[in-house]
């Protein structure tokens, strides 16, 4: 009975370390603008994670007030077996002394690769797989917030992104001789409804805060877990966590 009960966690543990993670939810700052020439610069360290942390990131991102409504910015990440950028044109509205609202309107794209990683073995073979390719994301976002608040400068603020996760992504598989074998190769493609909110906390100075960031991704075709069919062992991180510097000029 025991070992029975043990068999659902060892099929987890060989799901985990056989997935291909082809999306996680991005560190893209939420720079609540609130005046024409207000520049954010913000810089963090990101890890995301399905259930347990796999991919970490470095992230950068510009934003700027060109005038009394208009903004944009510019987001760039790289993790080593990952990459991630995106533009967005956007508008701001100011709600009072503190409050803000912004929208955005953008294009993001990006990759993920993995080559030759070991994969659980069986008792008759064993096997290593690879992955590799890229994706586009067209997307929409719309940002709430409240900026320095108290004398300690806190900025809190909830961002909702949407948008459509368009892949294109191989599938590779290598017997125990480093052979590829043909029946276990494929193409990725299925788009998806990607749902990305976030969370925001920042407390500092005038110019320098310190910056703590929550995001959640949600994919309609691979909603966060292997499954069968098409997306096959493909998944995407559900959730990610950031700390780093947001400088204002």
């Amino acid at each position: 009975m025991k070992k029975n009960r043990c068999l659902p966690f060892f099929a987890l543990l060989a799901v985990m370390s056989t997935s291909c993670s082809i999306y996680h939810p991005q560190a893209v700052d939420i720079p609540l603008i609130s005046h024409a020439g207000d520049t954010r610069v913000d810089a963090s360290v990101a890890l995301s994670t399905w259930l347990l942390p796999d991919v970490m990131t470095l992230n950068a991102t510009v934003s700027h007030g060109f005038n009394d409504w208009l903004a944009g910015q510019v987001h760039l990440n790289y993790g080593g077996e990952n990459y991630y950028g995106q533009a967005a044109p956007g508008a701001y509205l100011s709600l009072g002394e503190h409050g803000l609202l912004e929208g955005y309107v953008g294009m993001g794209f990006g990759g993920a690769w993995r080559d030759q990683a070991e994969q659980v073995s069986d008792s008759v073979s064993s096997r290593t797989y690879s992955y590799s390719g890229r994706f586009t994301v067209p997307f929409g976002q719309v940002n709430i917030g409240w900026h320095d608040l108290t004398g300690a400068h806190i900025d809190l603020a909830l961002g909702i992104k949407a948008g459509a996760y368009n892949p294109n992504f191989q599938y590779r598989e290598y017997d125990s001789n480093g052979t590829l074998v043909p029946e276990d190769c494929y193409t990725y493609n299925v788009p998806s409804f990607l749902f990305e909110p976030q969370l925001v906390f920042r407390i500092g100075g005038e110019h320098v805060k310190f910056c703590l960031r929550g995001s959640y991704a949600w994919l309609s075709d691979i909603e966060g877990n292997v499954t069968s069919g098409t997306s096959h062992n493909f998944t995407s991180d559900l959730f990610t966590l950031s700390a780093g510097l947001n400088f204002t000029f």
